[in-house]
């Protein structure tokens, strides 16, 4: 009942702005090359590019929307397929990935709705899920901080049937301690469709103490589904620290994404802490060590260097029967790989205030789940 009657609140706060007083426009493109290996180990290569234009509509102080224009490409192909519009095949797609609409009220009471890629985000990209869905969120200001609530629509079944959808809903407070900002939440995801739930609560703390600049958040899962396969209770922690020594920017990141049986703790899809792992491998149910070095040469020429150690969570009766990762797979993560290596280093040359240049390299090896050694050590290059 209370699922409904909040949905209801907020669905209830519609706002339709009549005319826009301003105009604000910014944007970026990028185009990146890539030379990779698949999971046999054989070599090839190919482009990506995002066009990702964003544009605030601007009412009055308190009333704005927001829309964002995306047009990429996550593999060039010579084709005829590739002057078709939306081909998965062409990979040439245009979306609008954030339409939303925001107003403040005169009670300090400020709401957004539309619909972002944000699904179940808070705190830090840990554990956040890229996928885009319609949303509404109000947000109370009040003395000691900030009242966040959010629910969002998942999926829709049949109208007159609510047995069918997938809703998230969230309850959050953000507050300042000194240098730091303290983010608590919980998270509910109703599945009705499946028959499954999760309750998530989470604690994210940002900013600064003294030189060590931190961002760090810790979270328990509790997952009920269908099976006892499915039920599970997880833990999940990740922690950057980092600081400049001699103009050096050095960063420690450590990450846990606990495992119970088959069920993981989501490390998710949008922090990536390598170019590899945390990408096309990822971290459910494993952790992770990284230290990254930086720094910047001139005004124009920067370096980075970074080392990972990863490795599963999963309990051998619990691995996969899979004998290595596929390298792209959501599939990818602690239950098919039992430790993984990689080096990665880039190099960044500023053009102009408008253009930047990169290149690096990536490697990465290690053990698969019966604990051998990877078939062939993946060296992953791109230029952008």
């Amino acid at each position: 009942m209370f699922k409904k009657v909040f949905a209801a609140m907020l669905a209830g706060l519609f706002i339709s702005a009549p005319a826009f007083a301003e105009v604000k426009m910014n944007g970026s493109f990028f185009i990146k090359g890539h030379a990779k290996q698949d999971n046999n180990g054989n070599d090839y290569s190919y482009y990506e590019s995002d066009f990702e234009v964003k544009t605030n509509f601007i009412v009055d102080e308190n009333t704005s929307a927001m829309l964002v224009v995306e047009a990429f490409d996550e593999d060039w192909i010579s084709s005829s397929a590739a002057n078709t519009d939306l081909s998965d095949d062409a990979q040439n797609h245009l979306q609008v990935t954030t339409a939303t609409m925001t107003h403040k009220f005169a009670t300090d009471t400020t709401f957004t709705g539309g619909v972002t890629g944000n699904r179940d985000s808070w705190g830090t990209l840990f554990g956040d899920n890229a996928d885009k869905n319609y949303f509404v969120q109000v947000e109370q200001a009040l003395p000691f901080g900030t009242l966040v609530l959010k629910n969002e629509k998942i999926e829709e079944g049949l109208k007159t049937d609510d047995d069918l959808d997938q809703d998230g809903y969230l309850l959050g407070f953000t507050a300042n301690a000194g240098g730091l900002s303290i983010m608590p939440a919980i998270y509910y995801h109703d599945d009705q469709k499946n028959d499954k739930e999760e309750a998530r609560f989470m604690v994210a703390v940002t900013g600064k103490l003294g030189a060590i600049t931190i961002e760090s958040e810790f979270g328990y899962a509790n997952f009920d589904g269908k099976t006892d396969v499915e039920d599970g209770d997880v833990f999940g922690a990740w922690v950057d620290a980092g600081t400049t020594v001699g103009g050096l920017s050095v960063n420690l990141g450590l990450l846990y994404a606990g495992a119970d049986d088959d069920v993981l703790y989501v490390a998710g899809d949008e922090l990536a802490p390598m170019e590899i792992l945390g990408d096309d491998v990822n971290l459910d149910g494993a952790s992770l060590v990284r230290i990254k070095l930086g720094k910047t040469i001139t005004e124009k020429v920067s370096v980075d260097t970074s080392l990972a150690y990863a490795f599963t969570n999963v309990d051998n009766g619990n691995k996969a029967t899979a004998k290595s990762p596929t390298f792209g797979s959501d599939t990818d993560n602690g239950l098919y790989y039992d430790k993984a290596y990689e080096f990665d280093a880039n190099a960044y040359y500023k053009a102009s205030d408008a253009v930047t240049l990169s290149t690096g390299i990536a490697i990465l090896d290690g053990d698969d789940i019966s604990e051998k050694s990877f078939k062939d050590t993946r060296y992953d290059a791109y230029a952008k």
